[in-house]
């Protein structure tokens, strides 16, 4: 809406600083856009030569011990390589140790036993070269907390668990896979 004030203004007021913003905004914006590239397009080249696409799908994740690990790889296996291309040649490879605690957050006091608890998953890991002197590419930690509830049956209170584990493992490897890229852009 418009005050009258701005409509019945002589032309030789100044434009009024709003429009100026909105202008030299939209006008920024036009320059900048060019400047961006997605992340994953074949365009972005990587630090280890190729598209940083090519450079993901070209990483080698081997067995990674107890359930959580075994869903990660599992996870990263899809995030990285897309699950459908063929073999390509590995020139990473990932390495990773995962440790797991349980944080109890309520406790019934008439019984006495936990009503929730949270799953808190770190792994700790690198990305190497394959072959020559083994040089580190990217390397973190990342830790992600999954909360379920606990019951007093038994196996309801191991589903949901396993559950927390499966969460753990997706978030991870979002996280990784996001860290990973965003570490071989080259340049």
């Amino acid at each position: 809406m418009s005050s009258p004030e701005v409509q019945n203004r002589p032309l030789s007021q100044p434009v009024p600083t709003r429009r100026m913003m909105l202008a030299a905004t939209l006008l920024a914006t036009a320059f900048a856009g060019g400047c961006l590239q997605p992340l994953y397009s074949e365009n972005t080249t990587s630090t280890v030569g190729g598209s940083v696409r090519s450079a993901l799908k070209s990483v080698e994740i081997p067995q990674i011990q107890g359930l959580t690990g075994h869903y990660l790889r599992n996870e990263l296996a899809f995030e990285l390589d897309g699950g459908g291309e063929p073999d390509v040649q590995k020139r990473l490879r990932f390495e990773t140790k995962i440790s797991e605690s349980i944080e109890v957050v309520t406790v019934d006091y008439n019984t006495g036993r936990a009503d929730s608890a949270v799953l808190i998953a770190t792994a700790t890991w690198t990305v190497k070269r394959i072959g020559g002197a083994g040089e580190t590419v990217s390397s973190g930690t990342n830790v992600v907390r999954a909360p379920y509830e606990r019951s007093s049956q038994r196996f309801a209170t191991v589903r949901a668990a396993r559950d927390a584990q499966i969460r753990a493992a997706k978030s991870l490897a979002q996280l990784i896979k996001g860290q990973l890229a965003a570490d071989l852009v080259s340049g």
